[in-house]
């Protein structure tokens, strides 16, 4: 069953300004941590010490059932969700333990986190990784550092949704639910044209040599992901936000201070290159048929998208939700396109937390009957 909300934008969707609030790494934040791994056998090699950085929010019960992971998107970090973390907000620290880790190959430079090529030391001998060794990656940490064997739910944004999918797939008795936000295993046909040009843009950059630099060319970085950034909002959210060139100098600074500029280059290469290098529909033991590992999925499935989103389009989301036993989709109408997850429309945000809030309620509320 599908829902549609439409979203009235009837007061100012984004404030600038306060965008890095949400990534930043305050003294009253979580701690950071590392869980130290050790040889991880990955589809295309094997790394010899893995290591992955994690923030944990609220407390894990004596059942150890209220566990919720978290994956952020392509090129950010963990801290992409938090305005929807903590006492009362959707993902209520009173009620879940919430895991966000920083993905295998972790492109950001500000803080350390998981093994990626540059931080490893083995440059470009850091062994070719896809979007199902990310997610392996997190089982472990969630099963061997955690000591959780299942999950109330996991979730994400963008291509964090498409390893949500692909976790289900992974591990199809590891979580009760998952709810995908903006993304999914199907997407639009830019990924054939980004993929490849952003890989073009890093590999002709100044200061790239081959990979094998010392000083990281954060301009080959940030020119790379620029090509991105048009389709995040619709043309709407653009002309009535980022209309004069003022307002374009806010934007740009705000987002090179917390995505644009703060990337390594070889990091954003490798996982530039996972894009291409496997996805659900190639999962081993269904024979490249993505409908059968979709029908394979055993969590209660919630798609959160927006009809506006140009990387995610309604009949991707619907073509899942036919294939998934059990699932359903919420579709916010709103100018924030992509972004719906991210805060650029206070609406779409409260109308996004009121079905997370339900659906997690439903996903509780067997565990609650028994208890």
């Amino acid at each position: 069953m599908k829902t549609m909300l439409r979203v009235c934008s009837a007061f100012i969707a984004f404030v600038l300004a306060d965008a890095p609030a949400a990534f930043a790494h305050w003294p009253d934040q979580a701690p950071h941590q590392i869980a130290q791994l050790g040889e991880f056998k990955l589809e295309g090699g094997v790394l010899k010490d893995l290591k992955m950085s994690y923030v944990t929010h609220g407390q894990l019960n004596a059942a150890k059932d209220n566990a919720i992971l978290f994956q952020h998107g392509f090129a950010l970090n963990h801290h992409q969700f938090d305005h929807m973390i903590g006492r009362g907000r959707p993902l209520d620290t009173d009620k879940y333990f919430i895991i966000c880790p920083d993905a295998l190959g972790a492109t950001q430079t500000r803080f350390e986190h998981s093994s990626s090529p540059t931080n490893s030391g083995l440059k470009m001998k850091f062994p070719l990784y896809n979007g199902r060794d990310m997610v392996k990656a997190q089982y472990r940490l969630i099963t061997e550092t955690l000591g959780i064997s299942h999950l109330l739910a996991v979730t994400g944004i963008s291509s964090g949704a498409d390893d949500s999918v692909q976790f289900a797939v992974s591990y199809p008795d590891f979580m009760d639910g998952i709810f995908p936000i903006s993304g999914g295993a199907v997407s639009g046909t830019q990924g054939y044209f980004f993929g490849p040009l952003m890989i073009s843009i890093i590999e002709s950059c100044e200061g790239w040599d081959g990979g094998n630099y010392d000083k990281n060319p954060e301009r080959c970085a940030s020119n790379a992901l620029s090509q991105l950034i048009p389709y995040f909002y619709t043309r709407e959210w653009w002309d009535q936000y980022v209309d004069t060139p003022e307002a374009y100098t806010k934007w740009r600074n705000t987002w090179g201070d917390y995505y644009l500029d703060v990337q390594d280059a070889r990091d954003l290469y490798y996982r530039t290159m996972a894009l291409g290098r496997g996805w659900v529909g190639d999962t081993p033991g269904f024979n490249g048929d993505l409908n059968a590992a979709l029908a394979s999925i055993k969590a209660k499935t919630l798609f959160i998208y927006s009809p506006r989103d140009q990387f995610f389009l309604p009949h991707h989301i619907e073509t899942q939700v036919k294939a998934i036993p059990h699932a359903r989709a919420v579709a916010i109408d709103s100018s924030a396109g992509h972004l719906i997850c991210c805060n650029a429309d206070p609406n779409a945000t409260w109308v996004m937390g009121e079905a997370i809030r339900e659906f997690l309620q439903d996903l509780s509320a067997p565990r609650n009957a028994a208890r």
